[in-house]
Order: structure tokens, then C-alpha cells, then sequence
């Protein structure tokens, strides 16, 4: 879901903030639930990979998390989607998830890799999210 598309390609220009070793990030996507479980998603073009301090970022803000609520998981998805096209989130590939402070590689699109940890931490309103998501996702193909 895109809630403004026009302002999608709008580029923010972030030049005086930071230089050559320092510059500003986005995260692609944050999921949050229940005030105990944080998922933080960077998503590239496949073969690409997140540039080592954005990597160091998201990991020290999972870290963060973790010592003080519950679960935090950045997921690094992929995608072979063209430039003129949208990616939708739906149809990456999971290729590495950061979980405590561990980095794990790993081949599964990012509904199963959702699915499955909806279900081992019980988090029931993903469970629903992906549910309702999977069933939107058949009515459109």
C-alpha cells in the first residue's frame, strides 16, 4: 500500500547533512507489534547489498531493542523488479535476517519467512495481517 503516490519519487536532498564518511539513511519498512516485536526491513535490488553503515545502524537499533523489549529482526529482502515498476514488498525474497546479533542467511520469500515468525512468537496480529494479505494477494492474481 502506497498512501501517496505522488510524492513517491520526490528526492530529498540531504546535502549539508553529513559528508563523505556520513550520511543520512531510510529504513524501507518498519513493522511493530504489541510494543514487544520490531521488524525492520531493507529491501535492494538483487545482488545489491545495504551499505556497511546502514547495516551497522539497523543492527545497533535491533540491538537496542532487544535489551530492552522483546524481539527485533532486520530483514534484508531482494527484489528483480523493473525501475519503472513498483515493488511490492509481498513478492521479495528474504536473503539475510540480523536476530540476535547474529546476521543468518536465508532463501524464502518474505511471506513464509513472516509466516513462520508470526507463528513461533505468536503474534497474532501478523498472523491476521497475513491472512488478510494472502487473501488479497489471490483476489489480484
Amino acid at each position: 500500500m502506497i498512501k501517496h503516490k505522488n510524492r513517491i519519487k520526490q528526492v530529498i536532498d540531504f546535502s549539508g547533512v553529513g559528508d563523505s564518511k556520513i550520511h543520512p539513511t531510510d529504513i524501507d519498512a518498519v513493522l511493530e507489534f504489541d510494543d514487544k516485536y520490531l521488524l525492520l526491513f531493507e529491501v535492494k535490488y538483487k545482488g545489491l547489498k545495504a551499505p556497511l553503515g546502514q547495516e551497522i545502524l539497523f543492527n545497533r537499533i535491533a540491538d537496542c531493542w532487544q535489551s530492552v523489549k522483546e524481539e527485533a529482526f532486520v530483514i534484508y529482502c531482494e527484489h528483480e523488479t523493473k525501475s519503472s515498476e513498483i515493488v511490492n514488498l509481498y513478492n521479495t525474497r528474504v536473503v539475510s535476517v540480523y536476530h540476535k546479533k547474529i546476521k543468518h542467511n536465508q532463501d524464502c520469500n518474505l511471506f513464509e519467512f513472516l509466516n513462520k515468525i508470526a507463528n513461533h512468537y505468536n503474534i497474532t496480529k501478523l498472523i491476521k495481517s497475513l491472512k488478510y494479505d494472502k487473501r488479497i494477494f489471490k483476489s489480484r492474481h
